[in-house]
């Protein structure tokens, strides 16, 4: 295994360790951004066709799936395919965003998800 492939392989355990210990209210949220957040990453990648094709991520709960394995290894595909200037960005923009959801306060987390109940 090369340097390379160690780094994302160890990238996506810890993305994944982390976004598992969120709780049932903030996982599927996170989760939902993540989606949302690949494919805006894919399409501003293709755009540039020097950079090359890039792998969406599937990260939608299925609860008989172990979430944290399916995420890791949806990860190491997705990290697999970003350019090698992307992938640190990526990693650390993951992270901050499983800490805001993690760190989000009870009252705000409510006030998020009332507009959700209303639908």
């Amino acid at each position: 295994m090369n340097d390379l492939q160690s780094l994302i392989d160890q990238m996506a355990v810890d993305i994944s360790s982390q976004a598992a210990q969120l709780d049932d209210l903030r996982l599927p949220r996170f989760l939902a951004w993540l989606d949302a957040h690949s494919i805006k990453v894919k399409v501003a990648t293709n755009a540039n066709e020097s950079i090359g094709n890039q792998v969406p991520l599937d990260v939608a709960l299925d609860q008989e799936a172990n979430i944290e394995e399916r995420l890791k290894l949806n990860l190491k595909i997705w990290f697999e395919s970003l350019p090698l200037r992307g992938l640190l960005w990526e990693y650390h923009l993951i992270l901050d965003e499983i800490a805001w959801w993690r760190d989000l306060d009870p009252h705000r987390l409510n006030m998020i998800l009332r507009p959700e109940e209303k639908n």
